[in-house]
């Protein structure tokens, strides 16, 4: 829920910038960053706009162009030292709608990493399907080396694991509940 009373203050506006390019995975477009700070904080585009320059000429953020309609905008050392220190001055009722929107923001980006596999040798001509699985947070919560024999048989595991990693990871959590 957006919160109403509008937020003039332009060090506060700076450090929920800095919050918010903290909390991203990789560096964000332009209009990523507006909408993720705009449709969460009633905040003037201007102040926005006067902020987000500041910090760009303080090297607190970078940015650079991606391509020629792409600006990106990513957070320093400089800007990660000096929001650590006033993250506690932003309130809460302000952090949570970020974070959430962060987290939907990049949710596709970590379901995609999320399922690896990989085909490792293991003797001459012999093969093994290494799967892993991973949360949201990036914490691994499955690691799984299959002995394929072929590489052709190990890429056909490696293909099936990505394919169907979920079914895989609940009936593995079955066969270990079985009673």
């Amino acid at each position: 829920m957006l919160y109403q009373k509008e937020i003039d203050d332009s060090v506060l506006i700076q450090f929920i910038i800095l919050y918010t390019l903290s909390k991203v995975d990789s560096a964000v477009t332009y209009d990523a960053l507006l909408n993720l700070i705009l449709d969460n904080c009633n905040i003037n585009y201007n102040d926005f706009q006067v902020a987000l320059d500041n910090l760009v000429h303080t090297e607190h953020v970078h940015a650079y162009l991606e391509s020629e309609r792409s600006q990106k905008y990513e957070i320093t050392q400089k800007g990660l030292n000096a929001g650590e220190l006033f993250h506690a001055n932003i309130p809460i009722y302000i952090r949570e709608p970020i974070d959430s929107s962060v987290k939907e923001l990049f949710k596709e980006v970590r379901r995609k990493n999320a399922v690896r596999s990989a085909i490792t040798p293991v003797r001459r001509d012999e093969y093994s399907a290494d799967c892993q699985l991973y949360d949201d947070d990036n914490t691994q919560i499955l690691n799984l080396s299959l002995y394929a024999g072929s590489r052709e048989e190990a890429e056909k595991m490696a293909v099936f694991f990505r394919e169907h990693s979920e079914d895989i990871y609940a009936k593995i959590l079955d066969a270990f509940n079985e009673k």
